[in-house]
């Protein structure tokens, strides 16, 4: 479970539209379903390498708890060997977290950036 439950949503959005706009934010590196009425499973590439050269990625399950909130649950990382800019398919990888160093340096700042609000053009 992500550690800072509830994410609040931005004034005005549902979980829809705010997968939308998370879309736009990032065309290439985004990946989500919705399974369910009201909640997705996403799939985010960060945009650095590992020193190896590979993708960190990671994965969750988002749901909206109340007209203003998401819950971030279900989450797992997975250093990538593969380009998410040719396959839309991991072709492999390490899942995790296995532990609590791999959590904090991999995990949750791939969620943290999945996170980051658009950047307005001045």
């Amino acid at each position: 479970m992500y550690p800072k439950n509830p994410v609040t949503l931005p004034k005005g959005m549902d979980i829809h539209q705010w997968i939308e706009t998370k879309k736009n934010q990032y065309p290439d590196r985004l990946r989500s379903y919705s399974p369910y009425p009201d909640s997705y499973k996403i799939l985010f590439y960060r945009k650095k390498f590992t020193n190896l050269g590979s993708f960190i990625s990671c994965g969750a399950f988002l749901r909206q708890t109340n007209i203003y909130t998401i819950e971030i649950i279900e989450m797992v990382s997975n250093v990538n060997y593969a380009n998410y800019e040719k396959s839309v398919i991991p072709r492999g990888g390490e899942l995790g977290p296995m532990n609590e160093k791999e959590r904090t340096e991999i995990l949750l700042p791939c969620i943290d950036e999945f996170l980051e609000p658009p950047q307005t053009k001045e």
